[in-house]
């Protein structure tokens, strides 16, 4: 047994250092030898598979043609100027108030909250080359080579252990999804990010002292936007977080001053901020943006449940702006947990016809058709919506309860079983899994899922019906 263990770990140190000694590469930004375990062709694959989630996760495109390439063609001059041209991407323009602004090969982003927020050009071009230059000195890849260093370290460990548990391990490594923007960069990536960032913009002959300006103005924004939360950013929150290992402001406005300093001699285009250009192509989207302010309440009070709060002040903000399809996406899931599914179904085909494929909507009237019991309609609509929104765990579980709904268990065990995975404290879906092996004959993995039912949730409809079950079934293993 010991020479099989020494035997099985000799193999395994072997393999690794063959497979780290084939996975450096050069670095396009600083010319120097690196790990690298995501060559570009997966990184541009993994921004690929990543970038439909991440249009919903962040509230879909704002939709402003004439804004959107106006922009666009300020992020082509910077990624046509920066290290790795080639690299495809696509720009948008993301419909949420949170402050922010990210980019992956394949895709660059930046919000609507930081949008209306900015004061010229110069201020955006930071904000994008900031984020271009993480793709260009591939932070995204880095951070994943290490997490999927990280990964392989325990199936090697677990596999020499006792010859389980590796697979699960590595199959993690995988399964990535639109999470690669939540990934945080270190403090020094942070800063090389900014170096290149102040780069571009002097290239391009935008001032690029006006960064300095940008990071006043996102700390501002940030603080803002929090305290309409409630919050403020020492709460634990997805964007405070993130902002956790930015360096402090008055360390970084001191650096990014440095590296101006040291850039090599550039000159400015007109007065290098075209502040004038930027505020008359942006003056909709900011008139637009103070009534979302109204919308960001109806959406907190939906969140804690005081539905007819929400419902006055989103009524508020259809009453200042009609036009926006998320107005009447949120007057439909209002409708939806007052039981009110025609209105419900009105709501969500008025966001429809201003956005024919906005998600929310057809997500909420698949949840009216499930309500309804139309099954085989919900069933259609979650599959829609899963088209747009591939990460959508919500979809997911509407399709695989309304197959539970119409008995047709074979469908609807493998979206029960991605749930189960997801959420697995969720008070229900053990016990609906259990129900479709059971029904199927797969006695072992039914006992599993009735089991984890008890677990969960034990003194539900669900789990009386697992203990039942578990006591005919048990024995037959």
């Amino acid at each position: 047994m010991m020479i099989h263990f020494v035997s099985l770990r000799k193999t395994f140190l072997l393999f690794t250092l063959s497979f780290l000694s084939a996975s450096c590469a050069i670095n396009p930004v600083t010319g120097q030898h690196e790990l690298m375990l995501i060559s570009e062709q997966q990184e541009v694959a993994l921004g690929e598979e990543a970038s439909p989630s991440l249009r919903w996760e962040f509230g879909g495109d704002y939709r402003d043609s004439a804004l959107e390439s106006y922009l666009g063609a300020i992020v082509e001059k910077i990624w046509r100027n920066s290290e790795r041209p080639q690299l495809p991407y696509r720009f948008s323009i993301q419909n949420t108030s949170v402050p922010n602004a990210f980019a992956l090969p394949g895709y660059v982003a930046i919000t609507r909250g930081l949008l209306s927020e900015l004061e010229n050009e110069a201020q955006f071009a930071s904000v994008i080359g900031h984020e271009i230059g993480h793709v260009m000195a591939r932070h995204t890849a880095q951070r994943l080579s290490q997490q999927t260093l990280h990964q392989l370290g325990l199936a090697i460990g677990a596999s020499a252990l006792d010859g389980s548990g590796g697979g699960d391990a590595m199959m993690t490594i995988g399964a990535i999804g639109s999470k690669l923007i939540l990934l945080k960069y270190d403090r020094s990536q942070e800063l090389q990010a900014d170096k290149l960032g102040v780069k571009y913009m002097a290239m391009l002959g935008y001032d690029p002292y006006e960064a300095k300006k940008t990071h006043i103005i996102l700390e501002r924004v940030t603080d803002d936007y929090l305290r309409r939360l409630g919050r403020s950013q020492n709460t634990s929150t997805p964007i405070s977080d993130l902002l956790s290992t930015h360096p402090r402001q008055e360390v970084r406005l001191s650096e990014i001053d440095t590296m101006i300093r040291s850039l090599p001699p550039y000159s400015l285009y007109q007065d290098g901020k075209h502040a004038r250009q930027y505020q008359d192509a942006t003056g909709n989207m900011r008139a637009t943006n103070r009534v979302y302010f109204i919308y960001d309440e109806a959406e907190q009070a939906f969140r804690k449940k005081n539905f007819t709060t929400a419902e006055s002040k989103v009524r508020q903000a259809i009453g200042e702006n009609s036009r926006q399809a998320p107005f009447h996406a949120l007057l439909g899931s209002i409708k939806v947990q007052t039981k009110d599914y025609a209105g419900a179904e009105s709501a969500f085909n008025s966001a429809l016809l201003l956005n024919p494929g906005y998600q929310p909507a057809i997500f909420g009237l698949g949840l009216v058709r499930y309500y309804e019991g139309s099954y085989s309609r919900a069933i259609d609509a979650f599959k829609q919506s899963l088209k747009l929104y591939p990460n959508h765990g919500l979809s997911y579980y509407g399709i695989g309860k309304s197959y539970f709904k119409l008995h047709e268990y074979r469908e609807a065990t493998p979206y029960l079983v991605d749930i189960a995975r997801i959420a697995p404290r969720d008070v229900d879906v053990h016990g609906m899994l259990g129900i479709c092996y059971d029904s199927l004959g797969e006695i072992k993995s039914a006992v599993i899922a009735y089991r984890n039912q008890l677990t969960v949730a034990p003194d539900t409809e669900l789990g009386r019906h697992a203990r039942k079950r578990l006591a005919v079934l048990s024995p037959l293993l």
